[in-house]
């Protein structure tokens, strides 16, 4: 636009000086009129422009008030059909375990730079303990140290995993460790993300405002954060939901997490340790007919015998799993062993109808796996579940189809 402007300035700065030049005017004076008369142009003809603008925009405003409102009253908004009233959130509290006074100073700066003021701090597991128990509201997220004197922050986890109304409390780790070890034992213990130092302000705000959307959901369902530790994970089997109770996450001896958890793990993992870690499928063979002749109980007995089994197979130490919401077991372990499907199926097989607790000693499962996490961090953990759960259905299809077989040739 502005060169445009230039060059009518330049052409009219032109014919100015070719008239003059015509009409008998000196040299002087015509070369006088070229700049003059460009540089007026470059002036006015923004200016017009802008005029014009501005008048035409009152024409329609003018024509627009008159069509819509013409007794000239501010318009009326209504409000769209069925909208929900908001509500105003209670700020999210945050408590902060550790025993370094630097990072309790630090924790509340960089929550406040994410939106979060309401941070309270604890040098230790001890004092944490008691500002849980002893306060009347409860806290929405806990940050916790790994590395403390006394009570580390894995076991102050697992504490705090065992107070009914903290149960599905937002846990962060935070920690400059990232082996696997280490990583494993902060999930296994109940911890929901694992930040480490020194801090990223950026992923710990992001890890804060993860946390604080579970909280609304949490508060928005049910009453009054009652026990919302009692919150369940609920799986969906021939169009029927039931729940698995925090029991079942005990059984499997801390090994079993919530599938969000797992995806977590398996992101949060350092690509020098990706390489040891492989993943699994573990699915009840004809799992719709399983459920249809079980009552509730008996089928929750059955994933709390088949998660055991699976601990039993690669060790609580080395593993963790979530259910899917069809009842697939995935699991994820850092078991040192070559690792064979078949094998593996065979082993969880013959200790699941060993279990005195499994009531139908003809119950099968099929193993999809195992594969190794690949992939951008953000995406490893979807690309192997994804990859792990076909398995495990190519292989039940491929155990159906030769039971099939087998039935024809009789």
């Amino acid at each position: 636009m502005v060169v445009g402007y230039v060059l009518v300035g330049a052409l009219a700065g032109l014919i100015a000086s070719v008239v003059a030049l015509l009409l008998g005017a000196s040299f002087w004076l015509a070369f006088g009129l070229y700049p003059l008369v460009g540089s007026a142009i470059l002036v006015l003809l923004p200016a017009a422009r802008m005029l014009v603008g501005h008048l035409a925009d009152q024409g329609k405003a003018a024509i627009a008030g008159d069509s819509g409102n013409p007794q000239g009253y501010a318009p009326l908004i209504e409000p769209a059909p069925d909208r929900p009233v908001a509500v105003t959130e209670a700020p999210m509290r945050i408590l902060a375990v550790d025993d370094d006074a630097f990072i309790l100073e630090l924790i509340p700066m960089i929550s406040a730079k994410a939106g979060f003021s309401e941070v309270t701090p604890a040098a230790s597991g001890e004092e944490a303990l008691k500002l849980l128990t002893g306060s009347d509201t409860p806290f929405d997220c806990l940050l916790l140290d790994i590395s403390m004197p006394g009570m580390n922050g894995i076991e102050f986890c697992r504490r705090v995993r065992q107070i009914p109304r903290y149960r599905q409390t937002p846990i962060v780790m935070l920690t400059a460790m990232r082996d696997v070890a280490n990583i494993g034992d902060a999930y296994r213990a109940g911890a929901t993300e694992y930040a480490t130092k020194p801090f990223d302000i950026e992923e710990l705000g992001m890890r804060l405002r993860r946390a604080q959307e579970t909280v609304h959901a949490q508060r928005g369902t049910g009453p009054a954060r009652q026990e919302n530790s009692e919150c369940r994970r609920r799986i969906r089997i021939q169009n029927q939901d039931f729940e698995l109770p925090e029991e079942l996450r005990l059984q499997a001896g801390g090994s079993l997490v919530d599938p969000t958890a797992l995806s977590s793990y398996l992101t949060q993992l350092p690509g020098k340790e990706v390489a040891g870690v492989q993943m699994l499928a573990v699915s009840i063979d004809e799992v719709e007919a399983v459920y249809m002749r079980s009552s509730s109980q008996q089928f929750v007995a059955l994933l709390e015998d088949l998660a055991a089994t699976a601990v039993g197979c690669f060790g609580a130490d080395q593993t963790v799993m979530a259910y899917t919401d069809d009842a697939t077991l995935l699991v994820a372990t850092n078991y040192a062993n070559p690792l064979h499907a078949i094998n593996i199926e065979t082993d969880i097989e013959r200790r699941l109808h060993g279990n005195v607790s499994s009531k139908d000693a003809g119950i099968g499962i099929s193993v999809g796996g195992p594969v190794q996490l690949q992939g951008a961090k953000a995406e490893r953990a979807g690309m192997a579940t994804d990859r792990v759960i076909a398995l495990a259905e190519n292989r039940a299809m491929d155990k159906q189809g030769r039971s099939v077989a087998g039935l024809l040739r009789r």
